[in-house]
């Protein structure tokens, strides 16, 4: 069975391993962007230029949630949008945007109306996937104090370190982006032994496997 030109994005190979067997069942393309926003952006690009736009791009793997937010571990969530959550400047009272004169600098992304042509609201409801803004970061946060500041900000429901970088690229080629994440830990939790990575990523490959299904018809 094949989803024509889904491809299927992963920051790890770990991570990439949970959902190898749906992208050889529905022919799906794949691939390791590394870890950050760099990295995201140029693998992603360089795929991009080198195979042709796909219809979409699947983003997935693990995320922390925010303790505030109404999110549990395990739980799989659907970005409706990105943002990039620590550019800027370091100030007494948290991150601070840098706004330059003549410049102007994206750093908010809307997914929400892309994947709304793909996936009715039905079926997110259905497969009890929790959608909300989420936060990408290049230091993972490990203090509550920041923790909380970027869930206010930006009333998000879980931290990442690729989303950003991987919706500016999808926003350029203007291919609808799909982020889904599973909740492996609370952000600012940086004690791995609390993590809960495999579960995470068996309920996020069971919510992959629904969604390609859906596609495939």
């Amino acid at each position: 069975m094949t989803v024509p030109q889904i491809l299927i994005v992963s920051p790890t190979k770990r991570e990439m391993e949970s959902f190898l067997p749906l992208a050889g069942r529905y022919k799906c393309p794949h691939l390791v962007c590394g870890l950050g926003p760099g990295s995201t952006s140029f693998e992603l690009t360089r795929f991009i230029e080198s195979r042709g736009a796909p219809y979409t791009v699947i983003l997935t793997g693990v995320a922390g949630a925010y303790q505030w937010a109404d999110v549990e571990l395990e739980d799989v969530c659907l970005a409706s949008s990105e943002a990039y959550g620590d550019l800027g400047r370091q100030g007494p009272s948290g991150i601070e945007p840098i706004s330059l004169e003549g410049d102007e600098t994206q750093t908010e992304f809307a997914l929400e109306p892309g994947w709304r042509r793909i996936i009715k609201s039905d079926i997110v409801k259905k497969l009890g996937i929790r959608c909300g803004p989420m936060v990408t970061v290049s230091c993972v946060t490990g203090t509550s104090e920041r923790a909380r500041d970027l869930h206010e900000r930006f009333k998000s429901i879980a931290e990442n370190m690729e989303g950003a970088a991987a919706a500016q690229v999808c926003n350029y080629y203007q291919v609808p982006l799909l982020e889904f994440r599973g909740i492996s830990n609370w952000v600012g939790d940086l004690d791995k032994k609390n993590w809960r990575l495999d579960q995470a990523l068996d309920a996020t490959a069971k919510v992959l496997e629904k969604v390609l299904g859906v596609l495939s018809d």
